[in-house]
Protein backbone atom coordinates (compact mmCIF):
# COMPACT_ATOMS: atom_id res chain seq x y z
CA UNK A 1 0.00 0.00 0.00
CA UNK A 2 1.65 3.12 -1.49
CA UNK A 3 1.19 6.68 1.04
CA UNK A 4 -1.59 7.88 -1.19
CA UNK A 5 -3.25 5.32 -0.23
CA UNK A 6 -2.37 4.78 3.79
CA UNK A 7 -2.87 8.24 3.99
CA UNK A 8 -6.95 8.43 2.40
CA UNK A 9 -7.64 5.11 4.44
CA UNK A 10 -6.52 6.39 7.75
CA UNK A 11 -8.53 9.77 6.68
CA UNK A 12 -11.48 7.41 5.70
CA UNK A 13 -10.93 5.35 9.44
CA UNK A 14 -11.00 8.71 11.36
CA UNK A 15 -14.21 9.90 9.09
CA UNK A 16 -15.56 6.54 9.98
CA UNK A 17 -15.02 6.93 13.95
CA UNK A 18 -16.73 10.43 14.13
CA UNK A 19 -19.55 9.16 11.92
CA UNK A 20 -19.86 5.85 14.38
CA UNK A 21 -20.47 7.87 17.16
CA UNK A 22 -23.03 9.57 16.39
CA UNK A 23 -24.94 7.06 14.45
CA UNK A 24 -23.37 3.97 14.48
CA UNK A 25 -21.25 1.71 12.19
CA UNK A 26 -22.06 1.94 8.66
CA UNK A 27 -20.72 0.69 5.38
CA UNK A 28 -18.07 2.27 3.21
CA UNK A 29 -16.73 2.24 -0.13
CA UNK A 30 -13.59 2.48 -0.62
CA UNK A 31 -13.14 2.27 -4.57
CA UNK A 32 -15.01 5.05 -4.69
CA UNK A 33 -12.61 7.26 -2.11
CA UNK A 34 -9.62 5.41 -2.67
CA UNK A 35 -7.69 6.81 -5.86
CA UNK A 36 -3.72 5.27 -5.50
CA UNK A 37 -1.41 7.49 -6.77
CA UNK A 38 0.62 5.39 -9.14
CA UNK A 39 -2.46 4.85 -11.27
CA UNK A 40 -2.67 8.33 -11.69
CA UNK A 41 -6.23 9.27 -11.01
CA UNK A 42 -7.50 12.01 -8.86
CA UNK A 43 -8.04 12.37 -4.79
CA UNK A 44 -11.37 11.61 -3.73
CA UNK A 45 -13.39 15.31 -3.53
CA UNK A 46 -13.97 14.83 0.24
CA UNK A 47 -9.95 14.05 1.35
CA UNK A 48 -8.33 16.90 -0.96
CA UNK A 49 -8.06 19.17 1.55
CA UNK A 50 -6.04 16.95 4.23
CA UNK A 51 -3.97 14.81 1.06
CA UNK A 52 -2.79 18.11 0.27
CA UNK A 53 -1.84 19.40 3.46
CA UNK A 54 0.29 15.88 3.75
CA UNK A 55 2.19 16.60 0.37
CA UNK A 56 2.75 19.63 1.25
CA UNK A 57 3.91 19.18 4.34
CA UNK A 58 1.56 21.00 6.36
CA UNK A 59 -0.19 18.44 7.64
CA UNK A 60 -0.72 19.18 11.80
CA UNK A 61 1.96 21.90 11.70
CA UNK A 62 -0.06 24.65 10.21
CA UNK A 63 1.21 28.13 11.24
CA UNK A 64 -1.64 30.27 13.28
CA UNK A 65 -1.01 33.70 11.02
CA UNK A 66 -2.88 36.78 12.72
CA UNK A 67 -4.62 39.11 10.08
CA UNK A 68 -4.27 42.40 10.75
CA UNK A 69 -7.13 43.09 8.20
CA UNK A 70 -5.52 46.92 7.73
CA UNK A 71 -5.92 47.24 4.41
CA UNK A 72 -3.07 50.15 3.18
CA UNK A 73 -0.88 48.65 0.48
CA UNK A 74 -0.14 50.78 -2.59
CA UNK A 75 -2.33 48.84 -4.47
CA UNK A 76 -4.97 48.00 -2.29
CA UNK A 77 -8.01 49.04 -4.68
CA UNK A 78 -6.38 47.03 -7.46
CA UNK A 79 -6.18 44.37 -5.35
CA UNK A 80 -9.91 44.86 -4.29
CA UNK A 81 -11.20 44.86 -7.73
CA UNK A 82 -9.56 41.51 -8.59
CA UNK A 83 -11.23 40.12 -5.64
CA UNK A 84 -14.61 41.10 -6.42
CA UNK A 85 -13.79 39.20 -9.73
CA UNK A 86 -12.78 35.68 -8.18
CA UNK A 87 -15.90 35.69 -5.84
CA UNK A 88 -17.93 36.57 -9.07
CA UNK A 89 -16.58 33.65 -10.37
CA UNK A 90 -17.11 31.24 -7.48
CA UNK A 91 -21.19 31.55 -7.59
CA UNK A 92 -21.69 31.68 -3.76
CA UNK A 93 -24.94 33.24 -3.03
CA UNK A 94 -25.06 36.67 -2.36
CA UNK A 95 -25.02 36.76 1.30
CA UNK A 96 -22.26 34.81 1.09
CA UNK A 97 -20.04 37.07 -1.41
CA UNK A 98 -19.86 39.93 1.23
CA UNK A 99 -17.75 37.10 3.61
CA UNK A 100 -15.51 35.46 0.89
CA UNK A 101 -14.88 39.01 -0.38
CA UNK A 102 -13.27 40.29 2.91
CA UNK A 103 -11.99 37.23 3.30
CA UNK A 104 -9.67 36.93 -0.45
CA UNK A 105 -8.52 40.89 0.04
CA UNK A 106 -7.45 39.49 4.13
CA UNK A 107 -6.02 36.54 2.60
CA UNK A 108 -4.04 38.56 -0.23
CA UNK A 109 -3.07 41.38 1.84
CA UNK A 110 -1.33 39.23 4.53
CA UNK A 111 0.68 37.18 1.80
CA UNK A 112 1.63 40.25 0.24
CA UNK A 113 2.91 42.06 3.59
CA UNK A 114 4.49 38.64 5.16
CA UNK A 115 5.46 36.77 1.92
CA UNK A 116 6.42 39.46 -0.88
CA UNK A 117 7.45 42.59 1.38
CA UNK A 118 9.51 43.80 -1.78
CA UNK A 119 7.38 42.98 -4.62
CA UNK A 120 3.36 44.58 -4.54
CA UNK A 121 1.15 42.90 -6.07
CA UNK A 122 -0.12 43.20 -9.60
CA UNK A 123 -3.18 41.77 -11.56
CA UNK A 124 -1.24 39.67 -13.97
CA UNK A 125 1.19 37.99 -10.80
CA UNK A 126 -0.51 34.99 -10.70
CA UNK A 127 -1.93 35.30 -7.09
CA UNK A 128 -5.32 34.95 -7.67
CA UNK A 129 -5.13 32.54 -10.46
CA UNK A 130 -4.03 30.67 -7.89
CA UNK A 131 -5.72 31.24 -4.91
CA UNK A 132 -8.90 30.62 -6.30
CA UNK A 133 -8.97 26.66 -6.62
CA UNK A 134 -8.02 26.50 -2.76
CA UNK A 135 -10.94 29.04 -1.58
CA UNK A 136 -12.78 26.95 -4.10
CA UNK A 137 -12.69 24.25 -1.69
CA UNK A 138 -14.43 26.15 0.96
CA UNK A 139 -11.84 25.95 3.65
CA UNK A 140 -11.85 27.91 6.64
CA UNK A 141 -9.68 31.17 6.50
CA UNK A 142 -6.80 30.04 8.08
CA UNK A 143 -6.40 26.90 6.08
CA UNK A 144 -6.94 29.10 3.31
CA UNK A 145 -4.52 30.94 3.39
CA UNK A 146 -1.52 28.16 4.51
CA UNK A 147 -3.12 25.78 1.61
CA UNK A 148 -2.30 28.75 -0.51
CA UNK A 149 1.17 29.61 1.31
CA UNK A 150 2.61 26.40 0.81
CA UNK A 151 1.83 26.53 -2.68
CA UNK A 152 3.23 29.31 -3.65
CA UNK A 153 6.38 28.54 -1.80
CA UNK A 154 6.76 25.12 -3.08
CA UNK A 155 5.69 25.00 -6.32
CA UNK A 156 5.65 28.75 -8.07
CA UNK A 157 9.54 29.44 -9.10
CA UNK A 158 11.42 32.59 -8.14
CA UNK A 159 13.75 32.96 -11.26
CA UNK A 160 13.36 34.52 -14.79
CA UNK A 161 15.86 31.31 -15.41
CA UNK A 162 12.17 29.12 -15.74
CA UNK A 163 11.74 30.52 -19.23
CA UNK A 164 15.07 29.82 -20.20
CA UNK A 165 14.99 26.03 -18.76
CA UNK A 166 12.02 25.60 -20.79
CA UNK A 167 13.69 26.45 -24.21
CA UNK A 168 16.47 24.53 -23.92
CA UNK A 169 13.97 21.57 -22.53
CA UNK A 170 11.96 21.88 -26.31
CA UNK A 171 15.12 22.35 -28.11
CA UNK A 172 16.77 19.27 -26.64
CA UNK A 173 13.70 16.61 -27.32
CA UNK A 174 11.74 18.53 -30.17
CA UNK A 175 14.74 20.80 -32.31
CA UNK A 176 12.10 21.42 -35.03
CA UNK A 177 9.91 22.75 -32.62
CA UNK A 178 12.36 25.00 -31.57
CA UNK A 179 13.68 26.19 -34.23
CA UNK A 180 10.12 27.12 -35.91
CA UNK A 181 10.00 29.20 -32.88
CA UNK A 182 12.95 30.93 -33.92
CA UNK A 183 12.06 31.36 -36.73
CA UNK A 184 9.35 33.19 -35.39
CA UNK A 185 11.21 35.28 -33.47
CA UNK A 186 9.64 33.68 -30.25
CA UNK A 187 13.05 33.62 -28.23
CA UNK A 188 11.84 33.35 -25.22
CA UNK A 189 8.91 30.55 -23.84
CA UNK A 190 8.00 33.57 -20.80
CA UNK A 191 5.82 34.97 -23.83
CA UNK A 192 3.18 32.64 -23.98
CA UNK A 193 4.17 30.20 -20.72
CA UNK A 194 4.22 33.15 -17.97
CA UNK A 195 0.66 32.50 -16.48
CA UNK A 196 1.24 28.78 -17.18
CA UNK A 197 4.11 29.03 -14.04
CA UNK A 198 2.29 31.60 -12.01
CA UNK A 199 -0.56 29.65 -11.94
CA UNK A 200 0.07 26.04 -12.10
CA UNK A 201 -2.74 26.42 -14.79
CA UNK A 202 -5.33 27.18 -13.12
CA UNK A 203 -5.07 30.45 -15.17
CA UNK A 204 -6.39 28.46 -18.53
CA UNK A 205 -7.91 25.42 -17.50
CA UNK A 206 -11.30 24.90 -15.53
CA UNK A 207 -11.50 24.58 -12.25
CA UNK A 208 -12.19 20.45 -12.24
CA UNK A 209 -8.72 19.96 -14.73
CA UNK A 210 -6.96 21.85 -12.48
CA UNK A 211 -7.72 20.06 -9.03
CA UNK A 212 -6.59 16.77 -11.59
CA UNK A 213 -3.44 18.34 -12.53
CA UNK A 214 -3.23 19.45 -8.63
CA UNK A 215 -3.36 16.23 -7.37
CA UNK A 216 -0.83 14.12 -9.53
CA UNK A 217 1.14 17.28 -9.57
CA UNK A 218 1.68 17.45 -5.74
CA UNK A 219 2.01 13.52 -5.36
CA UNK A 220 4.97 13.71 -7.41
CA UNK A 221 6.28 15.84 -4.56
CA UNK A 222 8.53 17.38 -7.29
CA UNK A 223 8.13 21.12 -8.14
CA UNK A 224 10.56 20.85 -11.36
CA UNK A 225 7.28 18.37 -12.84
CA UNK A 226 5.95 21.55 -14.24
CA UNK A 227 8.29 21.76 -16.72
CA UNK A 228 8.16 18.40 -18.44
CA UNK A 229 3.73 19.23 -18.05
CA UNK A 230 4.57 22.81 -19.73
CA UNK A 231 6.57 20.79 -22.59
CA UNK A 232 4.31 17.89 -23.41
CA UNK A 233 1.69 20.38 -23.86
CA UNK A 234 3.83 22.08 -26.56
CA UNK A 235 5.22 19.23 -28.37
CA UNK A 236 1.58 17.63 -28.18
CA UNK A 237 0.50 20.10 -30.21
CA UNK A 238 3.64 20.53 -32.88
CA UNK A 239 1.16 20.09 -35.69
CA UNK A 240 -1.15 22.69 -34.56
CA UNK A 241 1.65 25.08 -34.56
CA UNK A 242 3.43 24.10 -37.54
CA UNK A 243 0.07 24.95 -39.04
CA UNK A 244 0.75 28.68 -38.25
CA UNK A 245 3.68 29.22 -40.06
CA UNK A 246 1.75 31.68 -42.37
CA UNK A 247 0.84 33.63 -39.05
CA UNK A 248 2.30 36.65 -37.82
CA UNK A 249 4.29 36.37 -34.85
CA UNK A 250 1.30 37.92 -32.17
CA UNK A 251 -1.17 35.22 -33.64
CA UNK A 252 1.37 32.60 -32.91
CA UNK A 253 2.35 33.98 -29.51
CA UNK A 254 -2.15 34.04 -28.80
CA UNK A 255 -2.43 30.50 -29.81
CA UNK A 256 0.42 29.09 -27.99
CA UNK A 257 -0.86 30.74 -24.89
CA UNK A 258 -4.05 28.98 -24.93
CA UNK A 259 -2.58 25.98 -25.73
CA UNK A 260 -3.96 24.29 -21.97
CA UNK A 261 -7.53 25.89 -22.32
CA UNK A 262 -7.87 22.56 -25.03
CA UNK A 263 -7.13 20.06 -21.67
CA UNK A 264 -10.17 17.89 -20.45
CA UNK A 265 -10.64 15.88 -17.51
CA UNK A 266 -9.93 12.61 -19.32
CA UNK A 267 -6.94 13.67 -20.62
CA UNK A 268 -4.79 14.29 -17.32
CA UNK A 269 -3.60 11.36 -16.58
CA UNK A 270 -2.11 10.67 -20.10
CA UNK A 271 -1.02 14.02 -19.98
CA UNK A 272 0.87 13.20 -16.67
CA UNK A 273 2.21 9.93 -17.58
CA UNK A 274 3.54 11.46 -21.18
CA UNK A 275 5.34 13.94 -18.49
CA UNK A 276 7.07 11.56 -16.57
CA UNK A 277 8.38 9.67 -19.65
CA UNK A 278 10.06 13.21 -21.20
CA UNK A 279 11.36 13.55 -17.16
CA UNK A 280 13.01 10.20 -17.56
CA UNK A 281 14.20 10.76 -20.76
CA UNK A 282 16.00 14.52 -19.41
CA UNK A 283 19.71 13.89 -17.93
CA UNK A 284 19.16 13.93 -14.47
CA UNK A 285 22.01 16.76 -13.28
CA UNK A 286 20.14 19.24 -15.40
CA UNK A 287 16.92 19.03 -13.52
CA UNK A 288 19.11 18.12 -9.97
CA UNK A 289 21.62 21.62 -10.35
CA UNK A 290 18.83 23.63 -11.55
CA UNK A 291 15.64 22.73 -8.95
CA UNK A 292 17.19 24.67 -5.99
CA UNK A 293 17.49 27.42 -7.78
CA UNK A 294 14.52 27.87 -9.01
CA UNK A 295 12.24 26.71 -6.58
CA UNK A 296 13.48 26.82 -2.65
CA UNK A 297 13.23 30.60 -0.63
CA UNK A 298 15.13 32.85 -1.50
CA UNK A 299 18.12 33.17 0.50
CA UNK A 300 18.70 29.40 -0.30
CA UNK A 301 17.78 30.29 -3.77
CA UNK A 302 20.51 32.95 -3.84
CA UNK A 303 22.88 30.89 -2.38
CA UNK A 304 22.86 27.87 -5.11
CA UNK A 305 22.24 31.08 -7.51
CA UNK A 306 25.68 32.10 -6.59
CA UNK A 307 27.22 28.47 -6.65
CA UNK A 308 26.64 27.91 -10.29
CA UNK A 309 27.17 30.59 -12.72
CA UNK A 310 24.61 33.10 -12.56
CA UNK A 311 24.59 32.95 -16.56
CA UNK A 312 24.48 29.14 -16.58
CA UNK A 313 21.49 28.62 -18.66
CA UNK A 314 20.34 31.66 -20.10
CA UNK A 315 23.45 31.65 -22.17
CA UNK A 316 23.17 27.61 -22.26
CA UNK A 317 23.90 26.89 -26.24
CA UNK A 318 22.42 23.70 -25.44
CA UNK A 319 20.99 21.43 -22.59
CA UNK A 320 24.09 21.30 -19.82
CA UNK A 321 25.17 17.96 -18.20
CA UNK A 322 27.36 17.65 -14.94
CA UNK A 323 30.34 16.01 -15.23
CA UNK A 324 29.03 14.08 -12.47
CA UNK A 325 26.49 12.56 -14.34
CA UNK A 326 28.81 11.89 -17.48
CA UNK A 327 30.94 9.98 -14.99
CA UNK A 328 28.44 8.03 -13.79
CA UNK A 329 27.26 6.58 -17.11
CA UNK A 330 30.83 6.10 -17.80
CA UNK A 331 31.00 3.94 -14.70
CA UNK A 332 27.66 2.30 -14.75
CA UNK A 333 26.55 2.30 -18.72
CA UNK A 334 25.84 -1.12 -19.28
CA UNK A 335 23.92 -1.01 -16.07
CA UNK A 336 21.18 1.59 -17.49
CA UNK A 337 18.09 0.69 -18.92
CA UNK A 338 17.55 0.73 -22.70
CA UNK A 339 14.99 3.54 -22.40
CA UNK A 340 17.24 5.63 -20.45
CA UNK A 341 19.52 8.79 -21.19
CA UNK A 342 22.14 6.82 -22.73
CA UNK A 343 25.41 8.95 -23.70
CA UNK A 344 27.28 8.99 -27.01
CA UNK A 345 29.90 10.87 -26.07
CA UNK A 346 32.02 13.34 -28.72
CA UNK A 347 35.40 14.80 -27.10
CA UNK A 348 35.85 17.73 -28.73
CA UNK A 349 39.53 18.80 -27.87
CA UNK A 350 42.51 19.10 -29.94
CA UNK A 351 44.39 15.33 -30.88
CA UNK A 352 47.23 15.96 -28.99
CA UNK A 353 45.03 16.72 -25.68
CA UNK A 354 42.49 13.60 -26.48
CA UNK A 355 45.37 11.32 -26.71
CA UNK A 356 46.86 12.36 -23.21
CA UNK A 357 43.64 11.71 -21.72
CA UNK A 358 40.48 10.52 -22.47
CA UNK A 359 37.16 8.70 -21.40
CA UNK A 360 36.84 5.09 -22.13
CA UNK A 361 33.64 5.32 -24.66
CA UNK A 362 34.58 9.03 -25.82
CA UNK A 363 34.88 9.08 -29.91
CA UNK A 364 37.00 12.11 -31.02
CA UNK A 365 36.56 15.01 -33.19
CA UNK A 366 39.21 17.61 -33.64
CA UNK A 367 36.53 20.99 -33.34
CA UNK A 368 39.02 22.71 -35.42
CA UNK A 369 39.02 21.05 -38.29
CA UNK A 370 35.28 22.23 -39.06
CA UNK A 371 37.44 25.48 -40.20
CA UNK A 372 41.22 24.11 -41.01
CA UNK A 373 39.52 21.40 -43.36
CA UNK A 374 35.65 21.42 -43.35
CA UNK A 375 35.53 18.69 -46.10
CA UNK A 376 37.59 15.93 -43.58
CA UNK A 377 35.42 17.49 -40.89
CA UNK A 378 32.30 16.94 -42.37
CA UNK A 379 33.49 12.74 -43.38
CA UNK A 380 34.46 12.62 -40.15
CA UNK A 381 30.84 14.27 -38.40
CA UNK A 382 29.01 11.35 -40.46
CA UNK A 383 31.76 8.35 -39.85
CA UNK A 384 30.53 9.12 -36.12
CA UNK A 385 26.99 9.59 -37.19
CA UNK A 386 27.38 6.00 -38.32
CA UNK A 387 29.10 4.55 -35.32
CA UNK A 388 26.49 6.21 -33.05
CA UNK A 389 23.97 3.89 -35.24
CA UNK A 390 26.01 0.67 -35.48
CA UNK A 391 26.46 1.27 -31.86
CA UNK A 392 22.92 1.43 -30.88
CA UNK A 393 22.35 -1.18 -32.79
CA UNK A 394 24.75 -3.97 -31.07
CA UNK A 395 23.71 -2.52 -27.38
CA UNK A 396 27.59 -0.74 -27.25
CA UNK A 397 28.62 0.56 -24.06
CA UNK A 398 29.53 3.62 -26.54
CA UNK A 399 26.32 3.56 -27.46
CA UNK A 400 23.49 6.33 -27.14
CA UNK A 401 20.97 7.55 -28.40
CA UNK A 402 21.98 11.20 -26.58
CA UNK A 403 24.60 12.72 -28.41
CA UNK A 404 26.84 14.62 -25.30
CA UNK A 405 29.97 16.61 -26.53
CA UNK A 406 32.69 17.06 -24.31
CA UNK A 407 35.40 20.65 -24.49
CA UNK A 408 38.02 21.72 -22.79
CA UNK A 409 36.60 23.74 -20.18
CA UNK A 410 38.40 27.08 -21.55
CA UNK A 411 36.09 29.61 -22.73
CA UNK A 412 38.75 30.46 -25.63
CA UNK A 413 38.69 27.07 -26.33
CA UNK A 414 35.35 26.40 -26.41
CA UNK A 415 34.12 28.51 -28.92
CA UNK A 416 35.48 25.59 -31.52
CA UNK A 417 33.33 23.32 -29.26
CA UNK A 418 30.43 25.36 -29.43
CA UNK A 419 30.71 26.18 -33.39
CA UNK A 420 30.49 21.78 -33.13
CA UNK A 421 27.44 21.87 -31.25
CA UNK A 422 25.84 24.47 -33.33
CA UNK A 423 26.09 22.65 -36.65
CA UNK A 424 24.48 19.65 -35.14
CA UNK A 425 21.91 21.75 -33.94
CA UNK A 426 21.40 23.69 -37.02
CA UNK A 427 21.11 19.59 -38.37
CA UNK A 428 17.94 19.55 -35.89
CA UNK A 429 19.38 16.47 -33.82
CA UNK A 430 17.46 15.32 -31.17
CA UNK A 431 18.98 14.93 -27.52
CA UNK A 432 22.42 17.37 -27.84
CA UNK A 433 23.89 18.15 -25.05
CA UNK A 434 27.13 19.80 -23.47
CA UNK A 435 29.08 18.74 -20.66
CA UNK A 436 29.14 22.20 -18.36
CA UNK A 437 33.28 22.68 -17.42
CA UNK A 438 34.39 20.48 -19.85
CA UNK A 439 37.52 17.80 -19.85
CA UNK A 440 38.21 20.41 -16.69
CA UNK A 441 35.62 19.33 -14.66
CA UNK A 442 35.55 15.97 -15.73
CA UNK A 443 39.75 15.65 -14.63
CA UNK A 444 38.29 17.51 -11.04
CA UNK A 445 35.88 14.98 -10.68
CA UNK A 446 37.87 11.59 -11.01
CA UNK A 447 40.83 13.81 -9.30
CA UNK A 448 38.89 14.49 -5.92
CA UNK A 449 37.83 10.89 -5.92
CA UNK A 450 41.50 9.31 -6.83
CA UNK A 451 40.59 7.63 -10.09
CA UNK A 452 42.33 9.80 -12.61
CA UNK A 453 44.24 6.37 -13.56
CA UNK A 454 41.21 4.20 -13.59
CA UNK A 455 38.62 7.01 -14.98
CA UNK A 456 40.88 7.69 -17.95
CA UNK A 457 42.16 6.01 -20.83
CA UNK A 458 46.54 6.96 -21.59
CA UNK A 459 46.21 9.79 -18.88
CA UNK A 460 49.97 11.21 -19.17
CA UNK A 461 50.09 13.86 -16.33
CA UNK A 462 53.25 14.88 -17.82
CA UNK A 463 51.34 16.04 -20.75
CA UNK A 464 47.77 16.84 -19.61
CA UNK A 465 47.62 20.65 -19.87
CA UNK A 466 44.99 20.21 -16.25
CA UNK A 467 47.65 18.35 -14.63
CA UNK A 468 49.92 21.05 -15.99
CA UNK A 469 47.51 23.86 -15.10
CA UNK A 470 48.32 25.24 -18.50
CA UNK A 471 45.65 27.37 -20.60
CA UNK A 472 45.19 24.75 -24.12
CA UNK A 473 46.97 26.59 -27.11
CA UNK A 474 46.03 25.30 -30.97
CA UNK A 475 49.53 26.34 -32.40
CA UNK A 476 51.20 23.37 -30.61
CA UNK A 477 48.51 20.61 -31.06
CA UNK A 478 48.37 20.05 -35.04
CA UNK A 479 50.06 16.76 -34.68
CA UNK A 480 48.43 13.36 -33.02
CA UNK A 481 49.81 11.11 -30.58
CA UNK A 482 50.68 7.58 -31.47
CA UNK A 483 47.48 5.38 -31.66
CA UNK A 484 45.55 5.08 -28.19
CA UNK A 485 45.56 2.18 -25.98
CA UNK A 486 43.51 1.03 -23.15
CA UNK A 487 44.37 0.60 -19.69
CA UNK A 488 43.18 -2.06 -17.46
CA UNK A 489 40.56 -0.22 -15.34
CA UNK A 490 36.66 -0.66 -14.49
CA UNK A 491 36.50 2.64 -17.02
CA UNK A 492 38.07 -0.08 -19.85
CA UNK A 493 36.69 -0.78 -23.09
CA UNK A 494 37.46 -3.48 -25.27
CA UNK A 495 41.17 -3.32 -27.19
CA UNK A 496 39.05 -2.86 -30.48
CA UNK A 497 36.77 -0.26 -29.39
CA UNK A 498 40.01 1.42 -28.10
CA UNK A 499 41.68 0.79 -31.32
CA UNK A 500 38.32 2.25 -33.18
CA UNK A 501 38.76 5.52 -31.28
CA UNK A 502 42.36 5.91 -31.75
CA UNK A 503 41.83 5.40 -35.63
CA UNK A 504 38.98 8.09 -35.86
CA UNK A 505 40.96 10.26 -34.51
CA UNK A 506 44.36 9.77 -36.26
CA UNK A 507 42.18 9.64 -39.70
CA UNK A 508 40.61 12.94 -38.75
CA UNK A 509 44.35 14.84 -38.83
CA UNK A 510 45.03 13.38 -42.12
CA UNK A 511 44.96 15.19 -45.36
CA UNK A 512 41.61 15.05 -46.85
CA UNK A 513 42.30 13.14 -50.01
CA UNK A 514 43.12 10.76 -47.72
CA UNK A 515 40.52 10.66 -45.10
CA UNK A 516 36.99 9.14 -46.75
CA UNK A 517 38.58 6.34 -47.73
CA UNK A 518 40.27 5.53 -43.77
CA UNK A 519 37.02 6.36 -42.24
CA UNK A 520 35.24 4.28 -44.47
CA UNK A 521 37.26 1.72 -43.59
CA UNK A 522 37.32 2.09 -39.80
CA UNK A 523 33.82 1.99 -39.63
CA UNK A 524 33.23 -0.75 -41.97
CA UNK A 525 35.62 -2.96 -39.84
CA UNK A 526 36.75 -1.43 -36.92
CA UNK A 527 38.30 -4.96 -36.10
CA UNK A 528 40.47 -5.82 -38.81
CA UNK A 529 43.77 -4.54 -37.87
CA UNK A 530 43.53 -6.69 -35.13
CA UNK A 531 41.81 -10.05 -35.58
CA UNK A 532 42.35 -11.64 -32.35
CA UNK A 533 40.41 -8.55 -30.77
CA UNK A 534 37.29 -9.38 -29.40
CA UNK A 535 34.39 -7.64 -32.06
CA UNK A 536 33.35 -4.17 -31.39
CA UNK A 537 30.26 -2.62 -33.13
CA UNK A 538 30.91 -2.26 -37.08
CA UNK A 539 28.43 -0.48 -39.41
CA UNK A 540 27.05 -2.45 -42.57
CA UNK A 541 26.03 1.12 -44.09
CA UNK A 542 27.89 2.95 -47.16
CA UNK A 543 29.00 6.56 -45.39
CA UNK A 544 27.26 9.29 -46.70
CA UNK A 545 29.57 11.27 -48.47
CA UNK A 546 27.95 14.21 -48.77
CA UNK A 547 28.49 17.34 -46.22
CA UNK A 548 26.31 17.52 -43.19
CA UNK A 549 27.41 20.85 -42.48
CA UNK A 550 25.75 23.38 -45.50
CA UNK A 551 27.48 26.37 -44.35
CA UNK A 552 29.04 28.04 -41.29
CA UNK A 553 27.68 31.07 -39.67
Amino acid sequence: MNLMQELELALQEEKQGAEDSLTGPGPIDLEDNVSPANAHQSIAETFRPEVWKKYLDISGKESRVIFSDIYDLPEQNELRNDCKQIVEKLGNDDEDKVSVLSDLESILTQFRKTRSPSRPYTTDNGWIELLFPVVALKLPKQETYNLFEAIHRRYIVRHNDVFHTLTLLILYHDPALSNFLVTKKITSTHVFTKTWFQSLFAAQCNLEVVYAIWDLYFQQEDPFFIFFLALVIIVNARDQIFALKDEPKDKVIEALSLLPCGLERDDVSDFCSLAQYYDYKTPRSFKTELKSCLFENEATSLLNTSILDKTFISQALCLPVSAEELLHYTRHSLDYREDSVRFFLIDCRPALQYNNGHLPTAFHLDSSLMLQEPTAFATAVQGLLSCQRAAIKQGSQAGGEHVCFLGCGQLEEDQYTHMVVSSFLQRQIQFISLVRGGYQSVHSCLEECNSLDDGLVDHNSAECLVCLGSSPSRGSETTPSPSVTTPSSPFARSHSSSDLFGKIGAAMKSKSAEVKEKLIEIISSPSSANANSSPSFKSNSTVNRKPIIASVS
